[in-house]
């Protein structure tokens, strides 16, 4: 059935022009809101003297060219400003206004779409910063930084779109640098390729150090007490009694009635009874004679078991006990790549939400890079296995400096003092140990283990200067197999190879050794535009079939984000790749290799708008659960869940509404689904009645939501619009009043919002947005389910102004704007998945537009509905979007 479908595929899409084409949009006034126009604005705006010079009855009905529509933008922008009509002539309706500025708006946006309608070309693009990256990995087998490289992304659009990635002189020498660093790191990979480092950390028993740590404090407590009886036995005398009722007016505490100890008659210094200074050294005893948080956790600390055989995870950093333990890898390790292993237990009387590890570089600045669910026991610890790649970017010493720390303990220097803070509330010590960690070790993973990058092996000479020089025979086959291997399969011109022979002579004949010789001549081929571009050569000006090598890097950077491998380019080299039943079986062997990451993870964080979820902090204080790590799993939850309907292969629909999640422990205990333990992402069953399932009940999407602090029901109503019901809401215009102009007035979220609506410039957009908003506020801030909300007025200092907070119950219920009601998010989540359609359609335009490198517009409906239709057949696969992708004749052309 599916070999038939790409057989016929070219008819099915012919069959569907035609009926795309008959319902081709227009960017057309309606004759309602002409008249309306023509009402109350002709009177100014026509011959002979019009007001502006500006005339409304020559303004077409139809926008069809640039001039008409700066006119219409005109006049859309005196109506969402209020300059029109002036305040002294009769105002349009507010309700008619509203629906006027709705339709232009959305109109004005149609115009922008049919005027820059590149009717299916395609601009010659460069690769762009993650495929540069992914492509110099696969060559030679390095892990460059591309972040220095100029943005991909513009006005908008996805990173793949040729008109975003132009090229400027300074970037050749930019790609020829890199290409440079790159080839030092794979020929320093091949000098040391049987070298097999490996380094273990043992955590020490560091009892006897605290031990004495602790009797140092017990003295010190011990002498503090006897200053503090004896600045008291001062302070009663009679003669002391006038100084000291002055000094206790504006001293608060015992340890500030200390500070003048001075000023009583009789008192001792603090340097009598071993303190070194002054104020400074007394609140320094102060702290020692009672109110030293750590003395009683260092007391609690070194009665622990097992202190003997390692340590514990703590959370309060001083001078002996750390929220981490760090490993720092020798200076001498050779690049490459590593597996960092960790053995550690968890106590058994250790929460479950506690039972997690993060792993990272550099412990005081760095961020966390992976967590880890301990399973283990002190008794029988478990070894977490951590891949890790170093490179020339790692010589700085922080950034070698490997830690382990447990889950939501440092995200920031008060995360850790909050966490201490509550456990003292709790127990008078502070948070109990749970986490124990007996050694941290580093293994190099030798590239003689491996087979040799492509790059480097078609080299085929020697990389060093101990061996012989190669003949120029030897180095002119070199030049030809890496400069094919680079150029993906394309074999550079004779010309070309005889330019690089000669660079290299060049380069030898200035005394350069043979090695740096070949790195630069080597360098030349990273930084020519045949490596860095997709280019695809056409004779004229007419679409025309892919080359064979041209359709295999095309369906590689689409489905990997890199470069075909041996098997496409040898399907390549025999003219078979684009035989439907061959091209199918590929485009299902691209997508079950791991390397599809290179497409699901930048494409979905496109789609979907990911980058917003590190637009700001999130407070935690307030949110105290949403740590570093869970935002790291709730991120990871939208491209595991894609991820697993591609492979398995399952439905698009079901991201608007499902009866699972795809989650790991993390996530398990955050959103409280019992039963999940590991650190593998996997399809978790959902009770009944769950709000979880699909897009809408995954945390991240809630929290793009929101400013960290508060859920912003605007910000999500425009989400769903934009993401879920392909109806995105035209750009906010100017001179729009804020809603955050309400701010300080003890309001609901609702309240507040409804306020905003009252102005028509505002309803016309609102009136779609906030019911969708309102039906999602049972999330909060960091997507956890509540029944309740609250809003404290601060002062200008963020501090609460008594008397003005108010709190509610929150109400879901809202209707949609020209549609149903819906009573709560249960009813809102099956109306935006009864559209399963409109997301298809939305979905449809971002794939198109990701795989070939252009916007999508008005003239690719014919193919949008070639994908559909496909997808209907296979009942709504998502699989099958992207074999109706590939089959076209827009993909398979140029």
């Amino acid at each position: 059935m599916k070999q038939t479908f790409f057989h016929l595929g070219w008819l099915l899409q012919l069959a569907v022009i035609a009926s795309a084409a008959a319902q081709a949009p227009r960017a057309e006034i309606s004759a309602q809101h002409r008249t309306l126009l023509q009402t109350h604005c002709l009177k100014c705006h026509q011959a002979p003297q019009p007001e502006g010079k500006f005339r409304i009855d020559q303004l077409p009905s139809s926008i069809a060219d640039i001039q008409s529509a700066e006119n219409w933008q005109k006049v859309l922008n005196a109506l969402n400003s209020n300059e029109m009509p002036p305040e002294d002539a009769p105002q349009l309706p507010a309700a008619a206004k509203a629906d006027l500025l709705e339709e232009l708006s959305q109109v004005m946006v149609t115009a922008r779409k049919l005027l820059g309608d590149q009717q299916g070309a395609i601009i010659m693009r460069r690769l762009n910063r993650r495929e540069y990256a992914n492509t110099m990995r696969t060559l030679l087998g390095v892990q460059v930084n591309a972040s220095e490289l100029s943005n991909d992304a513009g006005n908008g659009s996805l990173d793949t779109v040729g008109a975003n990635l132009y090229m400027s002189d300074n970037q050749f020498e930019q790609y020829h640098a890199l290409g440079r660093e790159a080839l030092d790191e794979a020929f320093d990979q091949q000098a040391t390729a049987h070298v097999r480092s490996k380094f273990r950390y043992e955590v020490e028993d560091s009892t006897p150090i605290i031990k004495q740590l602790v009797a140092e404090e017990d003295e010190a407590r011990e002498r503090a007490f006897r200053w503090f009886k004896a600045v008291e036995e001062a302070a009663a005398r009679p003669e002391n009694a006038e100084i000291v009722a002055e000094i206790r007016k504006t001293a608060k505490d015992e340890a500030l009635f200390r500070r003048s100890w001075a000023k009583i008659k009789g008192a001792p210094s603090p340097e009598e009874f071993g303190f070194i200074t002054n104020e400074t050294p007394a609140d320094k005893a102060n702290r020692a004679g009672g109110r030293n948080d750590f003395n009683a956790y260092h007391h609690y600390y070194i009665n622990l078991p097992a202190l003997d055989r390692g340590g514990y995870l703590t959370v309060r950093n001083d001078a002996v006990l750390k929220p981490w333990v760090s490993m720092l890898v020798p200076f001498g390790y050779p690049v490459g790549d590593y597996m960092v292993r960790v053995c550690v237990g968890a106590t058994p009387d250790a929460p479950a939400e506690r039972k997690f590890v993060e792993f990272g570089i550099n412990p005081r600045h760095g961020q966390v890079e992976s967590t880890y669910h301990v399973t283990g026991t002190i008794d029988k610890p478990q070894v977490i296995e951590i891949p890790l790649t170093f490179t020339h970017q790692h010589d700085v010493r922080e950034n070698r400096t490997l830690f382990i720390r447990e889950k939501g303990t440092c995200d920031d220097i008060y995360q850790s003092r909050r966490r201490f803070s509550a456990g003292m509330k709790q127990n008078g010590i502070g948070p109990e140990s749970v986490l124990w960690i007996d050694w941290m070790e580093i293994e190099r993973l030798p590239p003689a283990d491996r087979p040799l990058p492509p790059g480097i092996a078609a080299l085929g000479i020697p990389l060093d200067d101990k061996s012989p020089p190669p003949t120029a025979e030897a180095l002119q086959a070199a030049w030809k197999r890496f400069a094919t291997e680079a150029f993906r399969g394309v074999q550079p011109s004779k010309a070309y190879l005889t330019k690089l022979d000669s660079f290299y002579q060049q380069c030898r004949q200035a005394g350069d050794r043979h090695s740096v010789a070949l790195k630069e001549t080597l360098a030349v081929v990273l930084a020519s535009p045949k490596f860095l571009y997709l280019a695809e050569h056409a004779s004229d000006a007419k679409r025309q079939p892919l080359s064979q090598h041209e359709l295999a890097s095309r369906l590689s950077y689409f489905l990997w984000g890199a470069p075909p491998d041996a098997e496409l380019r040898k399907l390549a080299e025999r003219g078979e790749l684009n035989q439907p039943a061959v091209l199918l079986a590929q485009t299902n062997r691209l997508l079950d290799d791991p390397r599809s990451d290179g497409f699901v993870t930048p494409f979905v964080e496109q789609w979907l708008g990911l980058d917003r979820l590190d637009f700001f902090q999130i407070n935690g204080e307030l949110h105290p659960r949403f740590d570093a790590s869970t935002k790291l799993a709730a991120r990871q939850e939208v491209l595991e869940t894609f991820r697993y309907l591609l492979l398995k292969p399952g439905r698009l629909g079901d991201l608007l509404k499902a009866d699972y999640v795809v989650i790991n422990a993390v996530l398990a205990d955050y959103y409280g689904l019992p039963g999940v333990s590991g650190d593998e992402f996997r399809r978790v069953p959902l009770p009944a009645n769950s709000p979880r399932g699909g897009l809408l009940g995954m945390a991240a999407v809630h929290v793009m939501g929101g400013n960290g602090e508060q859920s912003n029901p605007v910000e999500r109503g425009a989400w769903v619009l934009r993401k879920l019901l392909n109806d995105p809401p035209p750009p906010t215009p100017a001179n729009v009043p804020a809603i955050t102009r309400l701010a300080g007035q003890p309001l609901t979220t609702r309240e507040r919002i409804l306020l905003h609506q009252e102005a028509p410039q505002c309803a016309s957009c609102h009136r779609k947005i906030d019911p969708i908003g309102f039906g999602l506020e049972n999330f909060n801030a960091v997507g956890l389910w509540r029944t309740e909300d609250s809003y404290q007025v601060t002062d200008p200092q963020g501090k609460a102004v008594a008397g003005l907070k108010k709190t509610w119950t929150i109400d879901p219920a809202a209707t949609l704007h020209n549609g149903p009601a819906f009573k709560d998010f249960f009813e809102l989540r099956t109306l935006i998945a009864d559209q399963e359609d409109a997301f298809s359609r939305g979905f449809s335009s971002l794939l198109i537009e990701y795989a070939l490198g252009r916007p999508c517009n008005f003239s690719d409906e014919p193919l949008i509905e070639q994908l559909l239709q496909h997808a209907q057949q296979q009942q709504g696969s998502l699989r099958s979007y992207i074999h109706a992708l590939v089959s076209s004749q827009a993909f398979q052309s140029k």
